[in-house]
């Protein structure tokens, strides 16, 4: 009895690990459709994706801006196109992402600006803080579909990137299941399938079933949440920042090189986070090194570093959930900001 204890756990154990290839024989009968391998091999397995999207490379050579911006919700809430093109006199390309990272900001420039052919006198490039050399912020499954728009079939360069942050076994995980099992294909079925059945046990009638799904979606929509102050500010990895340690397995110098090559001049904008007890907030000593090391890298590859972080005219009152800036001040922030740069639009 002994001896065969260890081949019964052999056994289950081979059992456990063959059981969830019944998924892929389910996804085939449910005709899930042949998916290509990702742009993103270091990061996920293939999976049914976003169309690249060219229209923004049509756009931007038809406006021909002087000024491009580029960002998620911080250059969003901060910059009013309207009033920069007429501080400016001259159009403005807002090319923004909410809930996007540097995986973005740098595709946006290498897909779409750079083949415009455009040359806008700056490219802004609003971040916080470390995002800039944080390839995998907001690269997680709830973000990563945003940045198919931007990618090609295939983004060598930022895979690259991404293998080296992501150096270690368990980053490869999620990946390596979804390659044996196609776990990420039957779930992206399975979930609809089961939420549907759940409904109809509980709410037989499709009409108040359909009637309850949409009150529920209203009810639990962004609107309704409260404001999360701290929310992605990553106050301990802050602590930890180290530029030479980042700098390297970012997409930064991959947006320095490319912009050089296309004779554009990048301007980066960090944007100061919400003011505490009418200070800017608190920065670690190795924050401010950081912040000190990166504007030296910037400055030394030809492009212009922008620090909004303790300017006396950006003030408490102006902010409004988080580092966000509200509605009503976009307009003087634009214009505090457009005074900032005027030396470099001379």
């Amino acid at each position: 009895m002994g001896s065969s204890r260890p081949a019964h756990l052999a056994l289950l154990a081979l059992l456990a690990l063959s059981v969830p290839f019944a998924l892929r024989a389910a996804n085939v009968a449910h005709g899930v459709p042949v998916v290509t391998p990702s742009y993103l091999p270091a990061l996920e397995g293939p999976r049914v994706r976003e169309p690249f999207s060219p229209t923004a490379i049509e756009e931007l050579a038809r406006l021909n801006p002087r000024l491009v911006v580029i960002g998620d919700s911080m250059a969003g809430t901060r910059v009013d196109s309207r009033r920069l093109t007429e501080l400016a006199k001259g159009s403005v390309a807002p090319l923004l992402q909410a809930g996007s990272g540097s995986a973005y900001w740098y595709l946006a420039l290498k897909n779409w600006v750079v083949p415009s052919g455009i040359h806008p006198q700056l490219v802004l490039i609003f971040f916080r803080d470390t995002n800039l050399t944080n390839v995998m912020y907001r690269l997680d499954e709830q973000y990563r579909w945003m940045i198919d728009y931007a990618a090609h079939d295939r983004e060598d360069e930022l895979n690259e990137a991404i293998a080296l942050a992501t150096q270690g076994p368990w980053y490869r995980m999620p990946s390596l299941v979804d390659q044996a099992y196609g776990a990420d294909h039957a779930r992206r079925w399975m979930e609809p399938g089961l939420t549907e059945a759940v409904g109809k046990i509980l709410i037989p009638s499709r009409r108040k079933r359909t009637e309850f799904m949409a009150n529920m979606n209203a009810r639990f929509g962004l609107d309704h949440l409260r404001p999360m102050e701290a929310a992605d500010l990553q106050a301990s990895a802050d602590r930890e920042a180290d530029f030479d340690r980042d700098v390297n397995r970012s997409v930064l110098p991959l947006m320095l090189r490319d912009a050089s090559a296309a004779g554009l001049t990048l301007c980066f904008v960090r944007v100061q986070r919400r003011p505490v007890d009418g200070k800017p907030p608190y920065q670690s000593p190795a924050l401010r090194r950081y912040v000190h090391d990166l504007q030296a890298y910037i400055e030394a590859a030809g492009a212009k570093f922008h620090d909004d972080t303790g300017d006396s005219a950006l003030t408490l009152d102006m902010y409004e959930d988080g580092d966000h800036i509200g509605r009503n001040y976009r307009r003087l922030y634009t214009e505090i900001l457009f005074e900032r740069l005027r030396p470099l639009l001379q």
